[in-house]
């Protein structure tokens, strides 16, 4: 459990490495606790009133973020102990020729989640990091476009 608890919190100290590097602070803030509604598109009082309810949400979020290393951990460790607990099990039914397969089985199980904690981690980046590259065209914005 040490190991995949390390590799969890090593994985999250990048994450907010990153975050705060590409994102920066602000956008992080903004992303986690200000109002994503449009202010031409909802009455005042109702605007003003989703400031309350982004703020609880960001709260939420936050609780999120701190479970991110126990899921990942967690998950990692399930997964191992269930290959190491299936090849112990058939090395006791037979020594030598039945727990092969399953030692092939587990290398690919491996390879597997390594590849499912990679895009977990590099999606709870991209989560954050993608929102400030966002940019509208001129049509969806409802304005005229001028042919080339």
């Amino acid at each position: 459990m040490n190991s995949t608890i390390a590799l969890a919190v090593v994985a999250m100290a990048c994450w907010l490495y990153f975050i705060l590097r590409y994102a920066g602070p602000r956008a992080v803030l903004q992303d986690l606790f200000g109002n994503k509604a449009d202010r031409k598109e909802i009455p005042g009082v109702i605007y003003y009133l989703l400031f309350v309810v982004f703020f609880g949400v960001g709260l939420i979020e936050i609780v999120s973020i701190m479970f991110r290393p126990v899921s990942l951990s967690f998950r990692l460790f399930g997964n191992i102990m269930g290959g190491e607990s299936l090849i112990h099990a058939m090395y006791g039914i037979q020594k030598w020729l039945l727990p092969v397969p399953f030692y092939f089985l587990e290398l690919l199980i491996g390879f597997v989640q390594a590849l499912v904690f990679t895009l977990l981690v590099s999606v709870y980046i991209g989560l954050i990091c993608n929102h400030a590259d966002e940019e509208h065209s001129p049509a969806e914005n409802g304005e005229a476009v001028a042919p080339h």
